[in-house]
């Protein structure tokens, strides 16, 4: 009897060796992807995107796997964003009146001879709870020129742009799944993203939320 509890005890051991082992490979290959990410050209999105396939098949956690799952889908909306602007560049700029025709492609030039642009954050993801109450979250923008844009953003995100930073805000996120989205930053053909992740609404909370209880 002894021997087939120390079996069990055994079996047992292994199994959460073998458990924590593939989470810890799941996070390494998680966090690969999350570097990989961060450079905006399609060939490193297309990594990460690997990446986070790879991390997915190790985790056996349903709400990791899920993790995964949205990474890859900015992935694959930063690739999107990136094969669309290399569009845009080739397509040649046509007005209608000669005077407007003239002073755009006095722009282009100015932004064609800008080699020089340095555009950078000062952090690239923001994270938010599902009911934020911290109000409005800052990122810093640095910027060697100041004609820097916000181009991008998800409909349930406000951006308010200062001199040399912007000021996120999100709406509340009633739905029971997690969020995320990009906000683009451009200046001349330099481009970040900010990504911004909220929570998803924790079940059994709605109708407490609803009474206005403060937990």
């Amino acid at each position: 009897m002894k021997r087939v509890i120390s079996a069990i005890v055994c079996s047992l051991l292994l199994l959460f060796s073998v458990e924590a082992m593939a989470q810890s490979n799941g996070d390494k290959l998680f966090l690969e992807g999350q570097q990989m990410q961060k450079v905006m050209n399609v060939s490193s999105q297309k990594g990460a995107i690997k990446k986070f396939q790879a991390a997915k098949i190790v985790y056996t956690a349903a709400e990791k796997k899920k993790m995964c799952d949205n990474q890859i889908v900015i992935c694959r909306e930063n690739i999107k964003r990136l094969s669309a602007g290399k569009n845009r560049a080739k397509r040649p700029v046509t007005e209608k009146k000669e005077v407007e025709e003239k002073n755009n492609e006095v722009k282009e030039e100015i932004v064609e001879t800008r080699g020089d642009v340095r555009l950078s954050l000062s952090s690239n993801v923001l994270d938010f709870k599902a009911k934020p109450k911290t109000g409005q979250q800052s990122v810093d923008v640095k910027c060697n020129y100041n004609d820097w844009k916000v181009t991008d953003h998800p409909d349930w995100v406000t951006v308010y742009r200062a001199e040399n930073k912007i000021s996120v805000e999100v709406t509340e996120n009633t739905t029971y799944t997690k969020r995320s989205g990009i906000i683009t930053i451009v200046c001349g053909k330099k481009e970040v993203n900010l990504i911004v992740n909220q929570e998803k609404k924790k079940k059994g909370l709605g109708i407490l939320e609803d009474l206005n209880i403060n937990l």
